[in-house]
């Protein structure tokens, strides 16, 4: 694979919170294809054999980036932030564009470190529900 992804819970994602569902064979370009005709879309997506992240706190799931994945709706009462960190791993034998520029912010590339987001993710645990809002949303550059 180009790229590989890796999703860890920083908290238990249950059902309501609205997790992650995973369409299994849909990383080879036949199946991608299959699933980008307008056609075949609803009946592969209602027959799709899936699998739902529901995580405990400190879970992994390490997944190819070409699978079709998408989040769920969140029907937690009073809605729930899913904590999960996201990182990914680029094969370096593949050069060139992947299609994927990456899932951090623009605005933060370059300006925050690592320690920032275990700070962030401390102050998460003890209840902030922004806990980058001193580093801004990274929206900007």
């Amino acid at each position: 694979a180009p790229l590989y992804v890796i999703f860890l819970a920083l908290q238990d994602i249950t059902e309501p919170m609205g997790p992650t569902t995973f369409l299994l064979g849909t990383h080879t370009k036949k199946e991608r294809n299959k699933f980008d005709s307008s056609q075949m879309k609803d009946e592969l997506l209602a027959n799709a054999k899936s699998r739902l992240a529901l995580l405990k706190k400190g879970d992994a799931v390490l997944f190819d980036a070409r699978i079709l994945h998408c989040g769920n709706a969140n029907e937690e009462e009073g809605g729930s932030t899913r904590a999960m960190f996201n990182f990914s791993f680029r094969n370096p034998k593949e050069s060139g564009s992947l299609g994927y520029c990456g899932s951090m912010r623009p605005g933060y590339v370059g300006k925050i470190s690592l320690g920032d987001v275990g700070a962030a993710l401390e102050q998460h645990e003890k209840g902030l529900s922004s806990p980058f809002s001193k580093l801004g949303d990274g929206l900007s550059c």
